[in-house]
């Protein structure tokens, strides 16, 4: 096995593990990236690789940060990646909050 196939791999693993994690089907997750189910089955099997613009939507949709999909990151690297997408999120609400008064 090639070291392309096995980074597609490893990439499709996380998208279909995120995308059960959501509780979508294949189909459902398709929708709404408006793409076709089969093209969701063919980065899930690693015969495809989504772009980097489709890796962006699907990380928005899951709720994941785009190193999640990173073959390459670490687990602590995900770990900060998503820590400070949190904060992100917070501060987005506190400004809103601040908007209002």
């Amino acid at each position: 096995m090639s070291t392309d196939t096995s980074e597609s791999a490893k990439l499709g693993q996380a998208i279909r593990k995120a995308r059960k994690e959501i509780g979508l089907t294949q189909k459902d997750f398709a929708d709404q990236l408006h793409i076709s189910d089969k093209t969701v089955s063919a980065y899930e099997v690693g015969r495809a690789t989504a772009s980097f613009e489709t890796l962006r939507k699907i990380s928005k949709m899951v709720n994941k940060p785009l190193a999640y999909f990173d073959t390459d990151a670490t687990t602590d690297d995900i770990d900060l990646q998503i820590k400070l997408q949190i904060i992100e999120h917070e501060l987005l609400e506190i400004k809103k909050i601040l908007k209002k008064k």
